[in-house]
């Protein structure tokens, strides 16, 4: 089962975007919250959504919906998570529990995962629960030293999996009335497509075979949470 690179990325964002990066991604607050993101990108717009529930022993649980566009080659996702956060110390926290993702085209993967929040860094381990390979989330704060009382949030993600890693350097500000306002640039690969031509005894034949390619990407994105 493939590995979908929109479930990782959108899960260490419920992590993040729902709570103070001044004290972690990871932060076990009581309670409820909801919000809503329009993503703009070099070759589409969607719009993601999301809404997660904390209880007072730490039990949590989340949905998402992403890709929610007009493009014909992309399936609606949802996202939906369940698990366990604990504060150990005021600078560690740790998480675990199940996620799953569902796309409406019929494709879904489930994993469990284990993760802890360690001052400014934050990692987080998925394993498929159908032998699908490991993955693995590492999101840095990059508000320390100088840039610690800035009034932007700065934050460096990893995605790794056997095949290799993407990088997103991630701002975001977020404004009065629970607006908020970000700027990713990241390095990801992609599957492309490269046409593979045979000849013999006269004859050609030309097939084409995915492949895998790199490239840079930048994405802007608006939301509100409540």
């Amino acid at each position: 089962m493939k590995i979908i690179l929109t479930t990782l990325l959108w899960l260490s964002i419920s992590f993040c975007q729902t709570s103070k990066q001044s004290f972690g991604a990871l932060n076990p607050n009581i309670g409820m919250s909801a919000g809503a993101y329009a993503n703009a990108g070099a070759d589409k717009m969607e719009i993601d959504g999301f809404f997660e529930i904390q209880s007072i022993n730490g039990l949590y649980g989340d949905v998402w919906f992403s890709q929610l566009d007009l493009d014909s080659e992309t399936s609606l996702e949802f996202t939906s998570s369940l698990g366990w956060m604990i504060e150990i110390a005021p600078d560690l926290t740790l998480a675990g529990g199940i996620s799953n993702n569902t796309e409406l085209n019929g494709e879904s993967l489930n994993e469990l995962f284990i993760g802890g929040n360690i001052s400014l860094f934050t990692g987080l381990a998925f394993s498929g629960i159908n032998d699908t390979p490991s993955n693995f989330i590492g999101i840095f704060d990059l508000n320390f030293g100088p840039l610690k009382n800035i009034s932007v949030d700065l934050s460096m993600m990893s995605v790794s999996d056997e095949d290799g890693s993407d990088i997103f350097f991630m701002l975001k500000k977020t404004m009065t009335k629970g607006f908020i306002a970000g700027y990713t640039f990241s390095r990801e690969r992609f599957e492309s497509e490269e046409k593979r031509t045979f000849t013999k005894q006269g004859h050609t034949k030309s097939w084409t075979v995915p492949v895998q390619q790199d490239g840079f990407f930048n994405t802007i994105y608006i939301g509100v949470t409540f």
